[in-house]
């Protein structure tokens, strides 16, 4: 079959009897391209991205790269009106997921798109066809236009401009749009795309019948709407945004554990909120929403991490929590030990 920058066959591995998908890469051709598809696809470890297993090399410029191989259609050819709210956040969250991990090798796959991702046969999605990746850095900037139409941000149709992992960031927002509407409106498809409405993600339904509407939390709508930020700067990092989608599928399964005074005491859907108290000097009231925990009421002196913090902060994780301000010492403070516990999702 074509791939992105060469053929690729199916071969079967018979050391270790598994079927293989080899990537031909045609000689003399993007030779940057070809090292930096190299340099990301052999730094890939993770679960939402296709392994490399080798690199072969023939008569000296042919080079083949030995990949894990996905059964089946991509997410184009197998798409399928959402029904489901979960379903939808956790599928999401897996292509989330999967460019987080390439972004934290420092590596922009700049061609995010449904049809460079398959699910595996026990439900996972994994990415792949890494041909236009590139490392990111001062020297990554476009030599005109090369991505795909809908899913390229728009700063990659400019002559020349510096493009970050921000790139990779509208194109999760249009695929996530498109798996939505099966499709994408005709504004996206310009060159460059139109700004989307400010309700692309708040009015998403199968078909036209209200009745059908897909739910989206409000703050999940919000950060799918950034992510096709006009301005590279205004998208958010691909880890919040899978750590959005994660609060709400792993919804009323999160714990913290508090010890307070040598006593513990454990925060969930079950016991929802905590009074922190130490007379004349601080108190504070801390409350699980289902989502996240949350400082509810503060009064006198109250810390977090030695930080000054306000009604309706929400705590990012594990911490300490004072009672009395870093003026004070010995007796004259507490400390409360706060220990989040984060449930695994699972497919």
């Amino acid at each position: 079959m074509a791939g992105g920058m060469g053929a690729v066959q199916i071969c079967a591995d018979s050391a270790l009897d598994r079927r293989v998908a080899i990537k031909f890469l045609q000689p003399g051709v993007h030779g940057r391209r070809i090292k930096d598809e190299l340099a990301a696809l052999l730094k890939m470890r993770s679960k939402h991205v296709v392994q490399v297993y080798d690199v072969l090399q023939f008569n000296g410029d042919q080079i083949g790269i030995v990949q894990e191989f996905i059964d089946g259609l991509d997410l184009v050819q197998s798409v399928v009106p959402p029904t489901d709210l979960g379903a939808f956040y956790r599928q999401l969250w897996q292509i989330a997921s999967g460019i987080a991990d390439i972004h934290a090798l420092g590596v922009i796959h700049r061609d995010i798109k449904p049809n460079n991702m398959k699910v595996d046969p026990e439900g996972v999605v994994k990415i792949f066809d890494f041909g236009l990746a590139r490392d990111d850095g001062p020297s990554a900037a476009t030599m005109g236009f090369v991505g795909t139409l809908g899913f390229a941000a728009p700063e990659l149709f400019l002559e020349r401009s510096t493009f970050t992992f921000a790139a990779d960031t509208y194109a999760f927002g249009a695929t996530a749009l498109f798996l939505a509407l099966l499709g994408l409106p005709h504004g996206m498809l310009m060159a460059p795309p139109q700004p989307v409405g400010t309700t692309a993600f708040t009015d998403l339904r199968i078909g036209s019948d209200p009745a059908t509407a897909l739910p989206l939390a409000e703050d999940v709508s919000e950060v799918l709407l950034s992510c096709m930020a006009p301005a590279p700067a205004s998208r958010p990092s691909m880890r919040d945004v899978r750590d959005t989608l994660a609060r709400h599928i792993l919804h009323g399964r999160h714990q913290a554990l508090l010890v307070f005074n040598g006593r513990a005491s454990i925060l969930n859907k079950d016991n929802r909120v905590v009074k922190l108290n130490y007379p004349n000097v601080g108190s504070a009231q801390i409350a699980y929403d289902g989502l996240r925990f949350v400082v509810q009421e503060i009064a006198g002196e109250v810390m977090i991490n030695n930080q000054q913090v306000a009604p309706g902060y929400s705590i990012p994780g594990s911490c300490v929590v004072a009672l009395g301000g870093a003026h004070r010492r010995g007796n004259d403070r507490k400390f409360i030990t706060f220990d989040v516990a984060h449930p695994e999702i699972v497919l």
